[in-house]
């Protein structure tokens, strides 16, 4: 048997079954049966993953490509599109990613979720949303990536709308849902040149084609990474498309989880990295990559640093850190972008399930203006949030500071342009450590809130603090499979797949630039924030006080809400408005005229209808007289 072949279609359809047999049943099914369909099909595709990952390490380095095609979908002339798997190196990564860290995550929602009365139905959407992730990130072709693509922005809308009697639930999943679908649009657009100009969806005939077929940096080359890159920014939340990202934290903190850290979000890195031959040949388009994953990272690290909300707080580090995934994809350093995305699925699952513990012991209270002192109340999680503010922030030896360190190494020693974003990153780096303790400081260290808590805050059972645990134990081990002038397993596993090796070793000066620069910065960060929010937190209202336009500005996340709902939300309400009125007076009113002209003439001519002959015959006489002095000033005129 083929396991290669075989088991990535019954990773796929596991949680797809899960998903359809827990929406099918005929009546509400126990929670225990929602529980067993939820956590075993993620679970059990996760160890499936690793035989076929086990398999895939055991062959030849350039053996390890599968395509697993099962049926023609689509003939349009020479274009044919089957559905089919593509089984390699980075497909099988994300696939272990996703599985891996989703069962973890779903493992944690059994407790989590236990209150909801919507058990069933919460199981049965984050099945789909795995299954479209799979889907996303198995595809074979652009076509199925796409369909992927589009079904992960289903998913986003149903888990970020679960509540959906909240109007501000309904209000973010509908946001996320538009601007997915502007990004959609891009791809779309993309596939359609590829098919004009390749005449192919197909991965490796597309891969092996466009350098002759699309060109080196020609305008067909640089169109289809840019529309590419539309649909990567908007799932993966990079400006001007990540307005919608913050939002999503109406949802539970379990689908944060997993859109933050195992799926979503991670899809545009995928994206960019799968294309890598593609923007390879399109230097415009890959820089501009680049230049917004680092302009993203620094901005969204600022915004970070005045959250009040602790969700939100790690919502725009997401922003930043995939920031950080873009900045290496854009500058051709893909082994690191992915690196990065594996530590960050460990260490942003690890944050956002510990501070979700948090949540539940105080009722759903997120504001850290009513938290503190919790350290005495929830070991588990605060031990939980110490390391993943230590790996977040790339402090040694925890996974961020191997995968975040390589990109900046690799980015500083990449030219000015690597130079310019490598600095932005350094910052970023600075401002990281400062924002992640400050959330640890004001939620975990000092006295009780004023008032106190009431109740006490109750710590959770082992079905949510095991996931933390191993979390913990990834972030803080991850990072030593890729050790610098050692093991580099993630560049080594991953070459097949890139069809250009890139830069892996970089010059002293770079290392010491990336490396010294932001760890001093992240130690003074760190000792800021404690200064600050742990040792004297009067002094936090004192400075507030005096950058209250700062503090507006970054709260508001650099009005880019405000300008979109300015131009597009009321503008296009009233171009509707617009719209409406001409409709309504011009269209119909111009209709309503005609019938009104055409009803008087009517009535006019009606009158004329008497049934009387003198009538008529004095009306025919007039006729022929005015006929007849026509006729005689024509003869005049001639």
């Amino acid at each position: 048997m083929n396991v290669v072949a075989i088991f990535p279609w019954i990773v796929m359809l596991l949680p797809a079954a899960a998903c359809t047999t827990l929406a099918l049943w005929p009546h509400e099914p126990g929670r225990r049966l929602s529980r067993i369909l939820g956590v075993g099909s993620v679970a059990t595709a996760f160890v499936l993953a690793v035989v076929v990952f086990i398999t895939l390490l055991l062959r030849d380095s350039h053996d390890r490509l599968e395509i697993s095609r099962l049926y023609e979908w689509v003939i349009i002339g020479n274009v044919e599109v089957d559905l089919a798997i593509q089984v390699d190196p980075l497909s099988t990564m994300m696939m272990l990613i996703i599985t891996g860290v989703g069962s973890l995550i779903i493992l944690y929602s059994v407790e989590y979720m236990e209150p909801d009365r919507d058990y069933r139905r919460f199981f049965a959407e984050m099945a789909f949303f795995v299954f479209s992730m799979l889907l996303l990130v198995l595809a074979a072709n652009y076509f199925f990536l796409i369909v992927g693509w589009a079904l992960v922005g289903l998913a986003s809308y149903l888990l970020i709308g679960y509540y959906y009697t909240k109007p501000s639930a309904v209000a973010a999943a509908k946001k996320a849902f538009v601007i997915n679908v502007i990004g959609d649009v891009g791809m779309v657009l993309a596939a359609f040149i590829l098919i004009r100009d390749l005449g192919t969806l197909d991965y490796q005939e597309v891969f092996a084609t466009a350098p002759e077929g699309l060109g080196d940096g020609t305008t067909a080359a640089e169109a289809v990474a840019f529309l590419l890159f539309v649909g990567a920014a908007a799932k993966s939340a990079q400006i001007p498309l990540h307005t919608w990202l913050p939002d999503a934290m109406e949802g539970p903190t379990p689908v944060s989880a997993l859109i933050h850290a195992a799926t979503m979000v991670t899809a545009g890195v995928y994206m960019v990295v799968r294309s890598n031959v593609l923007y390879d040949n399109a230097p415009l388009a890959a820089g501009t990559v680049a230049i917004i994953g680092g302009v993203t990272l620094f901005m969204a690290a600022t915004i970070a640093t005045v959250q009040v909300d602790i969700k939100r707080v790690l919502a725009w580090s997401t922003v930043s850190q995939i920031g950080y995934m873009m900045l290496g994809a854009g500058l051709g350093l893909y082994g690191a972008a992915m690196f990065h995305l594996m530590s960050h699925a460990f260490f942003k699952a690890l944050l956002f399930l510990s501070v979700g513990i948090v949540i539940h012991a105080l009722l759903g209270e997120q504001s850290m203006n009513k938290m503190g002192g919790l350290k005495r109340y929830l070991p588990v999680p605060y031990v939980g949030v110490l390391v993943g503010c230590f790996a977040i922030s790339g402090v040694p030896p925890f996974s961020g500071f191997f995968s975040k360190d390589e990109i900046l190494a690799l980015a500083v020693d990449s030219g000015t342009l690597g130079l310019i974003v490598g600095i932005l990153g350094i910052l970023g780096a600075g401002l990281t450590a400062f924002y992640m303790f400050r959330l640890l400081f004001r939620s975990f260290w000092g006295p009780d809130p004023e008032g106190g808590y009431d109740p006490a805050p109750h710590p959770s059972r082992w079905i949510m603090t095991t996931p933390v645990v191993i979390l913990a134990l990834l972030a803080f081990f991850g990072g030593w499979i890729q050790v610098p002038d050692g093991w580099a397993l993630v560049d080594d596993w991953l070459e097949p797949v890139l069809f250009e090796p890139e830069k892996t070793e970089t010059s002293v000066a770079a290392e010491v630039l990336s490396s010294v620069a932001s760890l001093v910065l992240v130690a003074i960060a760190i000792g800021v924030a404690y200064w600050l929010f742990a040792k004297g937190p009067a002094r936090r209202r004192k400075y507030a006080d005096k950058l209250t336009r700062t503090r507006e500005v970054l709260h508001e996340g650099y009005y880019f809400d405000t300008v979109y709902d300015t131009v597009f939300v009321d503008g296009g309400r009233k171009l509707g408005d617009a719209l409406t009125q001409f409709e309504r007076h011009g269209i119909r009113g111009s209709m309503l005229a005609v019938g009104r002209a055409t009803r008087d003439a009517g009535r006019a001519f009606a009158a004329t209808e008497t049934g009387l002959v003198r009538t008529y015959v004095f009306a025919m006489i007039a006729g022929l007289a005015i006929v007849g002095f026509i006729f005689l000033l024509v003869v005049l005129a001639a």
